[in-house]
């Protein structure tokens, strides 16, 4: 089965990847900000898309037919997320210092809309930390428990 991401998920991206790239030309403190930001977004908005967004793309169809065989291979995907979410945290770190710098510079050089994008990419990042993420493990785990029953205990 091929698995897509939610193409919500993937505009939100693309815009926010436009914003980014557009302040990184703006220049002084705010372009400088917003070129530390453009590189960590970048490659970390790859990796969300190849292991964190694909799970969210099953939920409608699990929550209105069920778990089928034709999704197991989606299990691979939320362990790899599950391997991988402590770095993809760090890597928020790193977005959100230099949006808060970005934020910071675009006040003081009274640029609204680049601290409205910045603010706006904060709270992508808690959506996908508090949201998202979980979400899509939780996808692997129910695909799981569905298809091979509960974990053993060890007793």
């Amino acid at each position: 089965m091929d698995y897509r991401i939610p193409g919500v998920l993937k505009t939100e991206h693309e815009e926010l990847y436009t914003g980014l790239n557009r302040a990184a030309r703006v220049g002084g403190d705010v372009g400088d900000a917003a070129i530390l930001a453009f590189k960590a977004f970048q490659p970390h908005a790859r990796k969300e898309e190849d292991v964190a967004f694909p799970p969210l793309d099953l939920l409608p169809s699990l929550a209105e037919k069920g778990v089928t065989t034709e999704v197991a291979g989606m299990i691979k995907v939320c362990d790899r997320l599950k391997r991988e979410l402590h770095a993809l945290l760090r890597e928020h770190d790193a977005m959100r210092k230099a949006l808060e710098e970005m934020n910071e510079a675009a006040m003081r050089e009274q640029k609204p809309d680049y601290a409205a994008l910045a603010k706006k990419l904060m709270h992508h990042i808690m959506l996908e930390e508090h949201v998202l993420y979980p979400a899509a493990i939780l996808v692997g785990e129910h695909i799981k428990l569905v298809l091979y029953g509960p974990p053993a205990t060890i007793e």
